[in-house]
């Protein structure tokens, strides 16, 4: 039996999440940033699997194995309403090609629909081009080029200015 055979696409569970650590290290490496992330295991394990849940994941699983991941949450557009976000979606180079990534995110739009989402949203890196021209012949669109949307971010710490900016009056 190939080790395709063996694939299992399942929805992550807490023992998962240091290997799915791994997974978004190694993605972090792909995307050129290895200092990016911050988060352990254990936070995983918290904002996954705790009271409060902040996120979802299906894991693609070979031999006991996970060799891909994919990490979604839901919003809310107040055009469209239900919508689901996939955060992360990652393979290792070896299974590439292989359909393990459709999967996962067959698996994260699956979701959503089950949920009544309207839409899938995600980001893209603009270099690379290989996983671009895929989402578009699956049917994604770049609302960037058609709708002329921009993707922001506040980090923590403007987070935190942010909200104190005007609470003095020396401000």
């Amino acid at each position: 039996m190939s080790g395709m055979e063996k694939l299992v696409i399942r929805e992550g569970k807490k023992e998962d999440c240091t290997q799915i650590r791994g997974l978004i290290q190694e993605l972090a490496d792909y995307e050129k940033t290895p200092d990016g992330p911050k988060i352990s295991a254990d936070t995983l394990i918290q904002d996954g699997f705790g009271e409060k849940q902040f996120f979802h994941t299906f894991v693609a699983e070979i031999d006991s194995k996970l060799v891909g991941f994919s990490l979604y949450f839901y919003a809310y557009s107040t055009w469209e309403g239900r919508a689901v976000y996939m955060e992360d979606i990652y393979v290792q180079p070896d299974y590439r090609g292989k359909g393990i990534g459709t999967k996962l995110w067959k698996s994260v739009v699956g979701a959503g629909l089950a949920q009544g989402c309207t839409r899938c949203n995600f980001q893209v890196l603009n270099w690379n081009a290989p996983s671009i021209d895929y989402y578009k012949r699956q049917g994604a669109t770049d609302i960037s080029e058609s709708e002329g949307w921009l993707a922001f971010r506040m980090t923590h710490d403007a987070m935190k200015a942010f909200v104190k900016k005007g609470e003095s009056s020396s401000q």
